[in-house]
């Protein structure tokens, strides 16, 4: 049974699996501690998110009492990540995507490789939280430590303080230099990792991801300051812009000439990292989470999901310094590591951005409603959202957004990104 005080979590998250138990805890923490006289005395297992905070997993926190042969009264809080087990839209849309054994091989091997790699160079910069087991079998399940224990929190704003959204960036950057390298030294293991929730499965299916492009046209033609972009949005739409929009998660085994290839994140917003430091001051770190959506591909896609994900309104005028940053800490690790070859270009970054624009049209009128919508509401119902035609078509009605839309598209018809 799993202990709520209050309404403000996710509804699959308020009953655990029968095999979350005690003995299976007991074992986990035998296994990890190589000690076989541990005996789990109590567990006490929590919801591990608010509501809005994720969607492709279910996470329950779990306080756990135990002995062992020497010691009495031990403490030991984990988070576990699981898939959903209750038959529902969720479970079905989830269904047939390789999310799980993503995520295990990035906490497994590639990880540990890339934290590696920065202690060679005199960089102790830890990316992630420490991954305590992994498991395909019998159960889709990742257990941690619980990062919360020393003092590591998640965003509860949409952009949080520039601070954060900068250490953040500066992980990402690290991480996608570490890919470059390893790949340039040979080490072409990460460019199998070719496939993920956009680019197989049921998700693509969800009303408000196939319909966005379409509820974003009726938008803008009921806004009078926004009707002159419809022409040039009714001709996106006559075609197929929600293929061409994800195209650039193909990019590479289409064999693309994209200026910049890295292991993207692939799902690179505010709710997928935790830090330690004050919600509008100094920031001590950050940590990246949530790895089911890792790609090798053109690095625009995380950069343009910073961009929309970790850039509110009030940042807009701000985006190419945030870029310039990643790019400079990005050409720096490379210099630290040790690269000979040929460095990437900040300009042909931008390049890429062009070439790719499709996708970012794709994230301001598909995925940034969502965001906004769950800012506005942090205990909506994203699944009834997500498969839901009206649900999703309300999101397009949301002041907010709208007023998003009106700052942001004059620089796309600027840019050329509506040609």
């Amino acid at each position: 049974m799993v202990e709520a005080e209050n309404e403000q979590y996710n509804e699959d998250e308020l009953c655990a699996p029968d095999w979350m138990d005690k003995k299976y805890f007991e074992k986990l923490l035998r296994d990890t501690n190589t000690d076989e006289s541990i005996e789990v005395v109590n567990l006490v297992l929590k919801p591990g998110s608010k509501a809005g905070d994720h969607y492709a997993s279910i996470m329950f926190r779990a306080a756990i009492n135990y002995n062992t042969k020497n010691e009495q009264n031990l403490e030991k809080s984990l988070m576990i990540k699981t898939m959903p087990f209750v038959d529902g839209p969720k479970k079905e849309m989830l269904e047939g995507m390789n999310m799980f054994d993503i995520e295990i091989k990035m906490y497994k091997e590639v990880i540990p490789k890339f934290e590696k790699m920065l202690k060679e160079i005199g960089d102790n910069t830890q990316l992630s939280g420490k991954c305590l087991h992994s498991s395909s079998e019998p159960y889709e399940v990742l257990v941690f430590e619980d990062l919360s224990k020393d003092n590591y929190k998640t965003v509860t704003t949409w952009g949080g303080n520039l601070e954060i959204s900068k250490g953040a960036i500066e992980k990402l950057a690290k991480w996608h230099a570490l890919s470059f390298k390893m790949v340039s030294d040979g080490n072409t293991n990460l460019q199998t990792f070719t496939k993920n929730g956009f680019t197989d499965g049921n998700m693509l299916e969800t009303p408000t991801f196939k319909y966005g492009f379409k509820n974003f046209v009726d938008m803008i033609k009921r806004e009078p300051e926004l009707q002159q972009y419809s022409s040039k949005f009714e001709k996106i739409v006559s075609g197929d812009p929600f293929a061409e929009s994800l195209s650039v998660y193909r990019a590479f085994v289409r064999n693309e000439k994209a200026s910049l290839f890295v292991l993207n994140h692939g799902d690179f917003h505010i709710k997928n990292l935790m830090f330690k430091g004050e919600d509008d001051g100094k920031v001590d770190d950050v940590r990246l989470v949530d790895f089911q959506m890792c790609i090798w591909g053109p690095a625009v896609i995380d950069l343009t999901y910073m961009l929309y994900m970790m850039m509110d309104e009030e940042r807009i005028p701000r985006r190419q310094e945030m870029i310039h940053y990643y790019f400079e800490i990005f050409s720096d690790t490379l210099k630290k590591l040790k690269y000979t070859g040929e460095f990437p270009k900040l300009a042909d970054i931008y390049k890429d951005f062009i070439t790719y624009r499709n996708f970012e049209l794709f994230m301001l009128t598909t995925v940034l409603p969502l965001i906004i919508a769950i800012k506005e509401d942090p205990l909506m119902d994203i699944g009834a959202v997500l498969h839901g035609d009206e649900a999703g078509k309300a999101l397009y009605e949301i002041e907010a957004y709208v007023n998003y839309v009106k700052k942001v598209l004059p620089s796309f018809l600027h840019n050329g990104y509506l040609d």
